[in-house]
This record gives structure tokens, sequence and C-alpha cells, in this order.
């Protein structure tokens, strides 16, 4: 039977927890007959393990998808971060863009072809992801204000760094 990886049910959990009502309808993580048909990380590996998650733009503040950029935005920062855990992240796509800690100083690169992801945000995972399913020090996902303002500077320091 499939599972997602560690890393990603935290990060779906996270989401959930700090948009509890937000709007799931483009919310995924295991391939259906289409994915199925080509290579995905959607798609369960030989273990079993799913390394993908869909996750709809309407977390609940802007029904444009303008929270859903900022999350986007903090994914990739972090995974180019070098931060603890960064590894886990594969990609991040959204609205037609790639991005990736493997290829920092083009931040997000325009995919060509119909990707789209207008409506959801695609997360792939790292085989790292399947044993470490620890918090993502996001600030958009930070639960008090003090720990907001922490995962900021970390960020902040981590990106002056790697640059």
């Amino acid at each position: 039977m499939a599972k997602l990886c560690k890393g990603g049910v935290q990060l779906r959990d996270q989401i959930d927890r700090r948009w509890p009502k937000r709007d799931k309808r483009s919310d995924g993580w295991i391939g259906d007959q289409a994915h199925s048909a080509r290579a995905s990380d959607h798609n369960p590996n030989k273990a079993g393990i799913v390394h993908a998650i869909d996750i709809d733009e309407n977390l609940g503040t802007f029904s444009n998808g303008g929270t859903a950029r900022v999350l986007a935005n903090q994914l990739a920062d972090y995974a180019a971060s070098g931060l603890p855990g960064s590894n886990r992240i594969k990609n991040i796509v959204y609205e037609s863009r790639v991005a990736s800690g493997t290829y920092r100083k083009t931040w997000w690169t325009w995919r060509h072809g119909n990707y789209g992801h207008e409506a959801h945000m695609h997360v792939s995972f790292t085989s790292y992801a399947d044993r470490d399913g620890s918090i993502y020090p996001l600030p958009i996902l930070a639960k008090s204000p003090l720990t907001k303002a922490r995962w900021t500077r970390e960020l902040a320091k981590a990106r002056k760094n790697s640059n």
C-alpha cells in the first residue's frame, strides 16, 4: 500500500494547521491514472513511497493565490538555504514556474509546455523526506510571532550566506 513520505506528511499537516478551513479541492498526493502513465513523484516508488503533494492555492487569506505565492517562495528559499532538513525539498512548481535548491541562482524558472499548476502548488520531495518528518521552519507556517521572527532571521541569514 502506498504512503506519503514523512516530509510530505509533515508539510501538509503544517499547512492544514495554519489554514484549517482552506480549500482542498486541488490537493492530492498519490497519482491518478494520468500520472501512472509517466514518470511522476506522485507515483509510489519501489518501496511504496510517494514523493509529491499538491496544495490548493486558496489557503484562506487571498483567493487569488497571493498567500500561496508567499508559501512557494519560502519553500524555495528553504530548499536553497542549507538549513537542517532543507535537502528534503526536490522542487516546487507553481504558476508555470519551477524552483529548486539545486539552482538557487536562477530562483524560479519558467517551465515550457503545458505544466500549468495554476490552481495548486506542487511540491516534490527527495528520499531524505522518507525518514525526516521534522517541522518546516517557514515563517508563514509559524505558530507564534516569536517563532516567525526567528525563522525569518534564520532564512535571511542562510540566503545571505548562500549567495
